[in-house]
């Protein structure tokens, strides 16, 4: 089995910065409402699926990648 090691931390955390420069704060919280998130993870259960983090009431939710916007526009 591949050890990831450092250069699969640096893959996780340089895809976690592309998509956050596309939707940190502008995918609104389901539970309270806020604009203050940012991307968790870009992937989750599902190839569609992000995984968000809200920062006013640090609710965790997943968003379908397809809602509003489409990852690269």
């Amino acid at each position: 089995m591949r050890d990831a090691g450092k250069n699969g931390t640096a893959r996780s955390n340089s895809l976690r910065e592309l998509f956050g420069e596309k939707y940190d704060a502008s995918v609104p919280c389901p539970w309270c409402e806020s604009e203050d998130t940012r991307v968790s993870n870009p992937f989750g259960g599902t190839v569609s699926e992000m995984s968000m983090q809200c920062n006013q009431c640090e609710a965790t939710f997943g968003w379908m990648k397809w809602q509003d916007k489409l990852p690269g526009q």
